[in-house]
Formats: structure tokens, sequence, C-alpha cells
């Protein structure tokens, strides 16, 4: 599903750091081999969505300033892809941590703090639409957008993201089926490549052994000698183990886990059209999605089983280089200036890197 929610990107490098009792998923965000620009090679159709044909109006705005995630609602207004939106909507902080920190990282490597708008981030629904949902960032009328209907999802982004010859004010609209999925050509999706990444399902093997013992119950009343049967009061009494798996319950005490997201240079310059706060609230944009695929996920070992939902992520530290880090002859560092990557070499100088407490 992450390819799904962003096939742009052509690769991000993921890896789990542990620095003493502190564990945090690292997500380099690095663009390889392949330009951000290159939409008509993704998409089978865009429409272009320009800034003034939005309406945005304050519907409530509460008499003093509160974090309280209803003290402002906000509704949103456009027509894309031949449907109309009215998006009610309201500010959220969900998928960012308590004491997020966003830096900007020199090419000699001294950070320097950027604040942020936390405001700017959105989640809602579309009016009328009892199973909907939105998350969305929007600065200065440009809109980062993914609406979720039943039967389709549709994503916004700022055109020149994508299109750099096209307006600063304006944006690219398209669905998620009109995407090119080319990662595998067998599928069930549209032109024969599949809607999601391929799965294998846990559990077969104790369903299967479910079946297997229902059998030998069935069996064992029809064999006279069985050495594992034992007889009181002339009743056969067939004893097994029940398996650990059938008492297993689990409830999640800890549901969120920490990210420390690190974009490289070009990431900045193609992603981020060079400037550190776009770059910042596009990361976290995409990590939005990305957190809410997770957190409605129902995690269940068995279909017989209740399983339990609401895993996600939250965003620790943002690091953004918004130079090329310089180095000495012969050094090689994730952040050089370099045309293409050979993905082994990238792994091992990312494996380098000193990972920090956050």
């Amino acid at each position: 599903k992450i390819n799904t929610v962003r096939k742009l990107v052509k690769m991000t490098t993921i890896f789990r750091g542990f620095h003493g009792n502190c564990a945090l998923l690292v997500v380099f965000f690095i663009i390889l081999l392949e330009n951000a620009s290159t939409l008509h090679r993704t998409l089978r159709h865009y429409e272009i969505l320009r800034s003034e044909d939005c309406r945005h109006k304050i519907i409530k705005r509460g008499i003093k300033q509160s974090s309280h995630p209803y003290n402002v609602i906000k509704e949103v207004e456009f027509k894309t892809l031949g449907k109309n939106f009215r998006l009610i909507l309201h500010p959220h902080r969900e998928v960012l941590h308590s004491k997020f920190k966003a830096y900007t990282v020199d090419g000699d490597g001294n950070e320097t703090v950027v604040h942020l708008d936390h405001d700017s981030f959105y989640t809602g629904r579309v009016f009328g639409e009892l199973e909907s949902s939105v998350r969305a960032h929007i600065d200065d009328g440009l809109m980062t957008m993914s609406i979720h209907l039943p039967d389709e999802t549709y994503h916004i982004e700022p055109s020149w993201r994508h299109l750099p010859s096209s307006s600063d004010k304006a944006m690219v609209s398209y669905r998620t089926s009109d995407m090119k999925l080319n990662f595998n050509k067998e599928g069930d999706g549209v032109g024969g490549a599949p809607m999601s990444c391929g799965y294998v399902k846990e559990g077969l093997e104790l369903e299967t052994e479910d079946e297997y013992d229902e059998e030998m119950d069935a069996n064992f009343y029809k064999t006279k000698n069985n050495t594992l049967s034992s007889f009181h009061d002339g009743n056969i009494t067939h004893t097994r183990k029940k398996r650990q798996a059938d008492q297993y319950e689990y409830t999640p005490t800890k549901t969120r886990c920490p990210l420390l997201l690190v974009a490289d240079y070009r990431f900045f310059q193609e992603m981020g059209g060079g400037n550190t706060k776009t770059t910042i609230n596009y990361l976290i944009s995409l990590i939005d999605r990305v957190h809410k695929i997770y957190n409605d996920t129902v995690w269940q070992d068995r279909t017989d089983q209740e399983g339990f939902k609401g895993m996600g992520f939250v965003i620790k530290k943002i690091v953004v280089h918004s130079e090329p880090t310089r180095l000495r002859g012969g050094e090689a560092h994730y952040n050089m200036i370099r045309e293409k990557w050979d993905v082994r070499n990238l792994l091992e100088s990312i494996s380098k890197m000193v990972i920090p407490c956050i």
C-alpha cells in the first residue's frame, strides 16, 4: 500500500537503528535514477487544479486559542476529476510526537532548528459521505491531500513537484486507479498490476493443524488399539495438549513507533523545491498517509481471533540536508553529489551513520 500512496518517489531506504535503550525507525528519503517530473510515465490521467478555483471558509472558530481539534473547523470546496468535493476539516497533530523537532543541516553537518506551523495539517471527511476520510496539508492555498472514499482514493499535490513549467499556484489531481504500477506485471489491478503489495497468510499452518486434529479425532474412535488413548470406566478419552496459539491474546501497550526522517540534498531540491519548510511539510504529509494505513489495519493471527488495531507512527525528528555533505578525498556519504547510486553502496554508506537517541 505504500507503493500506492507514493509511486513518484523512486525509492525509500528504511532500517532500524539502536542506541543504548533507544529504538527508532530511521527513514531516508532519497531519489534514485529517475526524476520526479516524469508524471506522464506514472499516471494514465491527471488534471490541473488551480488554487483560485478552490473555496476555503472557516465555519467555526473558538473564542480562545486552543489545541482542541475542533476549536477550528474549515470547509474546502472544489471540483476535479469530474467530481464535486466539499471537505469538512479540522487541524490535527496525531502524527507528530510531543517532543517533535525539525532541523536543517548544512554541508559541514551543522544543524539549525526549523519552526513550523503545526495547524496547517488537517484531517476530516467528505460532506455527505459516511465512509470517507481526508488527510491534508494546506499552505497559502496550495494543498497536499488524500481523499479516501469507499470505491476510490483521490490525491492532490502541488504541480511544480511534477511539472516544473506549471504555475506556482496550481495543483495536480489524480486517482489511485490511474497510477501505473510497474513493480509487478502479473496481478488483478489495472493494466495487469496488483493494487496492493503481495502477502502471505499468517496462521495458515495453525488452521491446517486444526483440520488435521479434527480428522484425527474422527479416526480415533475407529481405532481399537491406540497407544495414545486411555481408558477410564470403560470410556475412551483422547487427551491432546491445547496449543498455545489457541490461548494467545495480545493487547498492545505501545502503539506508536517513533520516526527519525532524513531527506538528502537531492530530495530537498526535487521534492521540496529547494525550500526547507516545504520539504518538511511534504515528509509529514507522506508519513501521515502511511500512518493512517497502519492505524486502520486490524492485526490478527487467525480469522477466528478478534485481533487488534491502532498501531501507527509518530515523527519525533526530521533532518533535511540543505547542502551536499562536504567530504575529504575518497570518502563516501549518502548525501554526497552523485547522479546514480548502487543500492548496495548506498545502504553501506547509510549504515555508517551514527544514530542518535532522540
